[in-house]
């Protein structure tokens, strides 16, 4: 049986390219082009769901915020010009899983609807994660941060000790045990976890000389808390 995408956007040359597309590759498709209409259709529970952000009615954000407070958790991908940083924090704050800006490529379109559609069934990937720290939004699939005031770029390394820490939120983490999940190995590597987490401070505290995210807990390691 066919996978059912929902497309719900007004501007007709846009929504008629992504149905063409989504058609010619096999899957089912229903639009709307309101408020009320599309979550009319999210009701429906569909594989996944393309959001604009503006359509007569209301916006993508609170249509967003509405399916997931009904508990309609398959993934939404958002399909909007805005490309600001705060108009994409907003958009994952309001329960999207990607969020693709105008204009836009068909192939990586549909390349992201297939991750997304692998990762709603359970397949393998991931579901995709992302982290409220301070200000920004931390993506682990994509490796970046994001805030109204910009973006920043993490490493694979700070990347997955931010995602150890998250795993460990209020527990107090020694050095040897980040080294053996994050590099993977037991040499003595104090200095690598010091500067990482150092980085990680210059990144996110608000002041890095006083952490209240990152937080040392002397002779044991490190003990980590969300703002």
């Amino acid at each position: 049986m066919a996978e059912r995408v929902v497309v719900i956007e007004d501007e007709p040359l846009v929504r008629d390219l992504v149905v063409f597309n989504l058609r010619h590759v096999g899957y089912e498709v229903d639009t709307a082009g309101t408020f009320a209409a599309g979550l009319e259709l999210l009701k429906t529970r569909p594989d996944l769901a393309i959001v604009d952000v503006m359509f007569p009615g209301g916006d993508g954000f609170s249509l967003t915020r509405e399916a997931r407070d009904q508990q309609l958790n398959f993934p939404i991908l958002m399909l909007t010009a805005r490309s600001d940083g705060q108009s994409k924090v907003r958009g994952f704050d309001c329960g999207v899983d990607d969020y693709v800006t105008k204009p836009f490529d068909i192939p990586e379109l549909l390349a992201r609807v297939r991750a997304l559609l692998r990762r709603g069934k359970g397949a393998s990937a991931p579901a995709p994660s992302k982290l409220a720290l301070g200000k920004f939004w931390v993506r682990f699939d994509t490796g970046h941060a994001l805030s109204k005031d910009g973006e920043v770029s993490l490493s694979d390394k700070e990347l997955k000790l931010v995602e150890y820490f998250s795993r460990h939120e209020d527990k107090v983490v020694s050095r040897s045990d980040i080294l053996e999940e994050v590099w993977g190995s037991h040499v003595n590597g104090d200095r690598l976890v010091d500067g990482a987490v150092t980085r990680l401070r210059a990144m996110f505290e608000s002041n890095p000389e006083a952490p209240t995210i990152f937080i040392t807990v002397r002779g044991r390691g490190y003990l980590f808390k969300r703002p």
